[in-house]
């Protein structure tokens, strides 16, 4: 009874958990905390940042292992004691890369680790996009659906009275079509709504995976849009951040080009044994490159380097007018789908729906036509979805500028 108990415990809690609406904020944090394409950017980050400690370390040293002035003609062909000059060779040689060229490849593998770390930041921001923009079309959506339900609803009832009307002799078939016509039309867009809610959801569950499935949370996010502080902020956008790393990547790489002239060597020893009737030696060499045509090998790479340098610089300034730009326009929308909002609101819909109420009671009093009667609710209908497709776009609008500029 004990483990039954607990069991049951257990069941209700995990049901409980799992019934927990879904919040906007939710939604935008489980998107950029855990997300398949943040996760796959984090694998990046941490492969540059493994990579960094190699980086412009020596080569590993080289095993040398020979023969050497080996007879192969005459009676003493490929025999190694016959002859004093024969030698076994054992030996180790080391590559020395330049100081400035291992120094360079570090910068390089540093800076690409910054890169990484940067584009994690781009997925973090790209999946909260994603999962925001997800979030508030399956919200608003459903709301639609509501409404609709609603109006439907209503609008069967009032197909239902118009016939009873025209079997009682006091209608006319014109208003009783009509009503079925508005009828079938409300179901219509009920069903492309319920189509729209479907691939919201499919959007979402892309972001947050099987959390999407949870019902919605009932408050829409409401977002307070500072136009100077989003301004300010333009520049540390994640995508212009970037930039930062790409020019540390064009310098780092502009240094390593210019390293090349400086010249490499290596070093090698020998043990060489010869047969027994002759004495071993041992040998060291050191050689040292020599980069005498730099005009033509070195030079050239040195002036690609430079025009990397010049086009992350020219990238970076386009992308900062680009940001102002877009910045600018979704200033411009916001204020405006702002202001129409509170027009439709408080003005067009509350006329509308008075209307509407005034067309019913006409109607029931024999006032008016179904053909009014079905005009002044659709103008309502319209009118209520006009506020909730502008409440729709100015969180859009705010996500979107919030997200972006407004969380630095």
């Amino acid at each position: 009874m004990r483990k039954a108990w607990l069991l049951c415990c257990v069941v209700a809690v995990s049901t409980a958990a799992h019934a927990d609406p879904l919040s906007f904020s939710d939604a935008v944090a489980r998107a950029g905390a855990d997300g398949p394409t943040v996760t796959a950017r984090r694998a990046v980050l941490t492969a540059a940042e493994h990579s960094v400690g190699p980086a412009g370390r020596l080569p590993d040293p080289q095993l040398v292992l020979g023969l050497r002035d080996v007879p192969i003609d005459g009676p003493d062909a490929y025999r190694l004691n016959r002859d004093d000059f024969t030698m076994q060779m054992v030996g180790i040689a080391q590559d020395m890369p330049s100081g400035f060229e291992r120094r360079a490849r570090r910068a390089v593998a540093q800076a690409e680790a910054e890169r990484a770390g940067a584009d994690v930041e781009v997925a973090r921001l790209q999946a909260r996009l994603g999962a925001a923009s997800a979030w508030i079309d399956l919200y608003f959506s459903e709301r639609r659906i509501a409404v609709l339900d609603r109006m439907a609803g209503e609008q069967r009832s009032l197909a239902v009275a118009a016939r009873e009307r025209l079997a009682a002799g006091a209608g006319d078939v014109d208003s009783a079509v009509a009503a079925e016509i508005e009828a079938a039309r409300l179901a219509d867009r009920r069903a492309d709504l319920g189509a729209r809610v479907i691939a919201a959801r499919a959007e979402l569950r892309r972001w947050l995976g099987d959390g999407a499935d949870e019902p919605l949370a009932a408050e829409a996010p409401e977002f307070s849009v500072d136009a100077n502080h989003v301004r300010e902020h333009v520049r540390r956008h994640p995508e212009l951040a970037a930039f930062q790393a790409d020019e540390a990547i064009a310098e780092a790489n502009l240094r390593l080009a210019r390293a090349e002239r400086a010249p490499d060597w290596s070093w090698s020893f020998m043990y060489q044994r010869r047969a027994p009737q002759f004495s071993d030696m041992a040998s060291v060499e050191v050689r040292i490159g020599l980069p005498l045509f730099q005009g033509s090998r070195q030079g050239p790479l040195i002036d690609a380097r430079r025009a990397d340098t010049a086009r992350v610089d020219a990238e970076r300034d386009a992308a900062v007018r680009e940001h102002a730009a877009m910045l600018e326009r979704q200033l411009a929308e916001y204020a405006s789908v702002s202001a129409n909002l509170v027009r439709a609101r408080d003005t067009r819909l509350p006329l509308a729906q008075r209307r509407a109420v005034a067309a019913v009671g006409a109607f029931a009093g024999g006032a008016t036509s179904s053909d009014q009667l079905i005009l002044a609710r659709r103008e309502a209908l319209e009118a209520e979805l006009d506020v909730i497709g502008l409440q729709e776009r100015r969180a859009a609008l705010g996500a979107s500028l919030t997200l972006q500029y407004g969380e630095m």
